[in-house]
């Protein structure tokens, strides 16, 4: 199951329209937490690292891709990046600056790459995804911690088990409305 590849060479052509958004830096958690609060939404950190090899191979070949078919962002997540090794100050859950090292450490998210999901309180909602180890496959854990997310926060949203099959329902939704 090339999944990844499938991604990359399928084009990045949504069925709303090219979207060339690239996977975000996490610069806001105060703003992000109200944005979820408001939507139900999970958010989804992945914690990484300037000279991590894995961490650069997990953002360009499956949450790139994702974030640029538009469809996930703010749909079905909220997804963010933020370095374990960056001491630019954000403002944090309650407003309060705070170090992205700082609060990658205080998570126990400094082995990389370490994805968490966490609702806007800043409780973690998913299994934790720690390493790689198949990138092949990553796609359909992140879809499956998403659809234990929504059931913990109380949102009735599921999608499918791969990006593939998602994509597939939203090509059927948009042909039948």
């Amino acid at each position: 199951m090339m999944l990844c590849a499938s991604l990359l060479l399928g084009g990045i052509q949504s069925v709303h329209g090219e979207n060339n958004t690239a996977f975000k830096e996490l610069n806001d958690l105060q703003q992000l937490a109200e944005r979820s609060n408001r939507t139900g939404l999970p958010i989804m950190l992945m914690f990484g690292a300037e000279w991590c090899e894995f961490c650069q191979q997990l953002v360009e070949e499956v949450f790139n891709p994702l974030a640029m078919r538009g469809n996930y962002d703010g749909k079905v997540v909220l997804m963010r990046h933020g370095g374990v090794d960056e001491q630019e100050r954000i403002p944090g859950l309650d407003g309060e600056p705070i170090k992205k090292s700082q609060w990658a450490y205080k998570l126990n998210a400094d082995l990389t790459p370490t994805v968490i999901f966490i609702d806007g309180r800043g409780k973690e909602v998913a299994p934790r995804i720690v390493g790689i180890a198949n990138i092949h496959m990553y796609a359909g854990v992140i879809h499956r911690n998403l659809n234990i997310a929504y059931e913990k926060m109380g949102n009735p949203l599921r999608i499918p088990a791969t990006p593939e099959l998602y994509e597939k329902q939203l090509q059927k939704q948009l042909l039948n409305p």
